[in-house]
């Protein structure tokens, strides 16, 4: 799933162009860098049999996650600000119909959002998110186009974020 997050942090950019690109692209993996840091900690273990990541992906804690990140661009104004909360709540969005586990409403809750669309296979998974990708890639293309960015800029950026989704086809 990371180039659909790439693809989504594009797109969001190509909306807000004020918006630092790396900021935004960042903010479009917070919860998988925190998820990171959480499992070394021991915060949210992962191994075979056990796996949690409900302090950084459950759908109230990215909301927690996407103001925080928000509040470090509140100076750059309102328009900066909320593009980056928006690429950080892109990333449950995102997860959610195919992370390989349903995502908590909110950490160690009962109740779990998800559509388990990985359980199809992982060549049918893998084409489920180049769909994802090419909305995402196309919504980026319009709105950059609209925005006087070079056709040719468009598709090199379209081009990597596919070629990244490619390098993830499923071996076998």
């Amino acid at each position: 799933m990371y180039a659909a997050h790439l693809a989504a942090g594009v797109a969001i950019h190509s909306r807000a162009p004020k918006a630092p690109p790396a900021a935004i692209l960042a903010g479009a993996f917070v919860p998988d860098f925190l998820w990171i840091v959480f499992a070394v900690a021991g915060l949210e273990p992962a191994g075979p049999g056990r796996f949690f990541d409900d302090w950084s992906h459950s759908l109230v804690m990215t909301l927690v996650w996407a103001s925080l990140f928000a509040l470090f661009f509140v100076n750059r104004g309102r328009a900066v600000a909320t593009a980056a909360w928006i690429a950080v709540l892109s990333h449950f969005l995102l997860d959610m119909p195919i992370h390989p586990k349903d995502l908590a409403l909110y950490p160690h809750s009962a109740i779990h959002l998800g559509w388990g669309l990985w359980k199809i296979g992982r060549t049918s998974y893998w084409w489920a998110q180049l769909g994802v990708v090419a909305v995402l890639l196309a919504f980026y293309a319009v709105s950059a186009r609209r925005s006087g960015l070079a056709t040719r800029r468009i598709a090199w950026t379209c081009g990597y974020v596919v070629a990244f989704h490619a390098m993830a086809f499923p071996a076998g």
